[in-house]
């Protein structure tokens, strides 16, 4: 019961200063790009895709959109972090719902034009790439309101 207690304790709105909150962004954003491009380099080495998603630095498969696209989520859900910390009640548990929410959403892109006919091994390497950074930038930013409550 008194560990229960605890953690409510731990997980009542608390907003995190904007310097720390901007330290634990930049953390997740640099993360979240290695960690996908890691994700790409695995997926390049075991798996041949067709030269329009991987060649040139504007294919789904490229380097630059990769880490691009994972420094505008890490952002964009560093700033959700902020709003929610400062307004919800239990602001780690709020954040991780709407994050597996804009998961979801995010799988949505795959229905975009310069996809179409896109073989189904382009589609399972950017779903792998959408659920790490997923699961990378939610781990980091939740830590943001653990480690003020620890110290």
């Amino acid at each position: 019961m008194a560990s229960t207690t605890a953690m409510n304790n731990s997980e009542l709105s608390r907003s995190v200063g904007t310097v720390r909150l901007a330290k634990f962004g930049l953390l997740a954003l640099l993360i979240v790009s290695i960690v996908n491009v890691l994700v790409l380099f695995i997926g390049l080495a075991i798996v041949e895709f067709p030269s329009e998603f991987v060649g040139g630095p504007f294919g789904p498969l490229a380097v630059g959109p990769v880490v691009v696209n994972s420094a505008v989520a890490a952002i964009g859900a560093t700033l959700v972090y902020e709003v929610v910390t400062r307004y919800a009640a239990r602001p780690n548990r709020t954040f991780t719902i709407i994050g597996g929410v804009f998961l979801v959403l995010s799988f949505t892109m795959f229905l975009v034009p310069d996809l179409s006919g896109a073989p189904p091994r382009v589609f399972a390497t950017l779903a792998v790439m959408h659920v790490t950074a997923a699961v990378t930038i939610v781990a980091v930013l939740t830590r943001a309101t653990n480690q003020e409550a620890e110290s």
